[in-house]
């Protein structure tokens, strides 16, 4: 098994997928996934969000090293895009479920409005619901983005 191939689509979906992300600035939707991730380990400024950075493409390299396995486990070898959409969508279902969990395990992570707020990264709430009605819908199309761009370089 060669690794490379299984290593990049994910490298180029987290990258599409973060863009994305970051285009919700302009709808005053604050997603910083890079921040939260790095603030975990540093206070909040720009060596955090350095470090988040790459921790958040290391993961997404490895997850899509998850999909490539379920794609052998399962044998899958047509509509490889389609599944990797479905999984993508797996994915954040299981990520945004996750997040209303994160307070626990972030030493840095606040209530929206809460005390300490400057310093620290705000929660994402159950499903990224403090970013609205909005949060829920980009987690879903920001995972199945990662898994259409993965799922494509996977398949090319």
């Amino acid at each position: 098994m060669t690794w490379e191939p299984r290593f990049s689509p994910g490298l180029a979906g987290t990258a599409v997928m973060t863009a994305v992300m970051y285009m919700g600035f302009l709808m005053n939707m604050r997603m910083d996934m890079p921040m939260m991730l790095g603030t975990m380990f540093l206070p909040k400024g720009a060596p955090a969000w350095v470090l988040g950075a790459m921790l958040h493409f290391m993961m997404g390299a490895a997850f899509f090293v998850v999909y490539a396995a379920l794609f052998d486990a399962l044998s899958i070898t047509s509509g490889i895009v389609g599944w990797s959409v479905l999984f993508g969508l797996v994915h954040g279902a299981v990520a945004g479920t996750s997040m209303g969990m994160m307070p626990v395990m972030h030493p840095r992570m606040v209530t929206a409005g809460g005390p300490g707020e400057h310093e620290g990264v705000t929660s994402p709430g159950f499903f990224a619901s403090t970013y609205g009605i909005m949060g829920p819908m980009a987690i879903l199309m920001l995972h199945a983005i990662y898994g259409l761009v993965g799922g494509l370089i996977y398949n090319a």
